[in-house]
């Protein structure tokens, strides 16, 4: 039996519709047809580009975001920086108890209780017999005592400097703190140094002499006199300038007769040569061993004031040439070597301040800046300018 075939069926569609003549459509029909087309094309290649521009407005956009957000926060990061910095170096006078007079670049203020001052040059503070006040940086903290005259130039990278004309300082160095400067208190009489550590330094009047005593509650100070190291403290440990050897007493005027109650001719009466031939020779006196050391340590002080000036000042040069002209007199001033390596080191000569650490190392192998010396020592060198 023969299988029927339906025309709905596939083979029989197609045939029928190949045997069909395709209408032709009118030439108005084809031309709107054409322009349907290409405005359909036209407009899908300006999206396309606009698309594309937008594209790349919002890359150049978030380009020029990214970039001005790293300056910003480079320059916030620079400006923090910046100001840490200057709070580094700043002291502030506070905790201000009865009156405390500041003199600063000429200027004299008093301070009232509970007052608060951030020193921005050399400044002197003077406290009265029932005041105190602090003085407070991001290293240490000084308590002045009554009756206390301090000196307080500005803090530098290397060292905070106090000096203490009159009464009592009590000092608490943070030895946890980054920053690696060294605290000195400088008397009439010596320097105290340390690194983190809490003493006491004081400068009191005794029989019309002054006297520095120096105290440790914790940690561990060098006490160097005309800049050698005379004293190593501990906890509990004390010290007095009254060990050092007393300065000797100014020369006795000369007991000359006086002329009151003879006559002008017994005091200008002429004397002729036999008589001053005659006359015994009175020996000129040699000066002694204490006044020579005496007049030695005063040149040694006033050359390293000079030296210390001019690296307060900023001209390291200048004080690199000081420091070098003083130890070539002293070569045992321990305290010019030590500030002769950090002025090169501060100029970048780091392979002359390394000579300079390791000839402190061959001469003071314990001395109170022999840690800082041999990390400079031991520092690859760079290139001297």
């Amino acid at each position: 039996m023969t299988e029927r075939r339906f025309p709905s069926q596939p083979e029989e569609l197609l045939r029928r519709l190949g045997g069909q003549v395709v209408p032709v459509d009118a030439p108005a029909r084809v031309e709107q047809r054409r322009e349907q087309v290409v405005a359909a094309l036209a407009r899908s290649i300006r999206e396309n580009a606009e698309r594309k521009r937008r594209a790349t407005y919002q890359r150049w956009v978030w380009a020029v975001g990214l970039a001005a957000s790293l300056a910003l926060g480079i320059g916030v990061a620079a400006r923090v920086r910046h100001a840490h910095d200057s709070a580094s170096h700043e002291t502030t006078v506070a905790d201000v108890r009865g009156a405390v007079v500041v003199t600063e670049g000429g200027e004299s203020r008093v301070l009232s209780h509970g007052g608060t001052l951030a020193l921005r040059a050399v400044g002197e503070i003077e406290t009265a017999f029932e005041a105190q006040a602090e003085l407070r940086s991001e290293k240490s903290v000084v308590h002045i005592g009554p009756a206390t005259k301090l000196t307080v130039p500005p803090v530098s990278n290397v060292e905070e400097r106090y000096r203490l004309s009159l009464g009592r300082v009590d000092v608490s160095v943070d030895k946890e703190s980054r920053l690696t400067r060294s605290v000195v208190v400088e008397t009439p009489h010596a320097e105290v140094v340390v690194h983190g550590t809490v003493f006491a330094v004081g400068v009191s009047s005794r029989s019309e002499r002054l006297v520095t005593e120096v105290s440790v509650t914790r940690g561990s100070v060098w006490v160097l006199a005309n800049g050698v190291q005379v004293a190593l403290l501990g906890p509990g440990q004390r010290w007095s300038s009254d060990s050092l050897a007393a300065p000797p007493p100014p020369n006795a005027p000369s007991s000359a007769p006086s002329s009151e109650g003879r006559g002008v001719s017994d005091v200008i009466a002429p004397v002729d040569s036999a008589t001053r031939r005659d006359a015994p020779r009175v020996p000129r006196r040699e000066a002694t061993s204490a006044e020579l050391k005496a007049s030695t340590l005063a040149e040694q002080s006033h050359q390293f004031q000079d030296a210390i000036d001019a690296r307060n000042r900023g001209d390291d040069a200048r004080a690199v040439e000081l420091f070098a002209r003083l130890l070539a007199r002293y070569p045992a001033y321990e305290e010019a070597e030590v500030q002769l390596f950090r002025a090169q080191k501060r100029l970048g000569r780091a392979s002359q301040a390394a000579a300079e650490a390791r000839r402190y190392l061959a001469r003071h192998p314990q001395g109170f800046a022999h840690e800082e010396a041999r990390a400079l020592a031991l520092s690859p060198a760079l290139t001297t300018p």
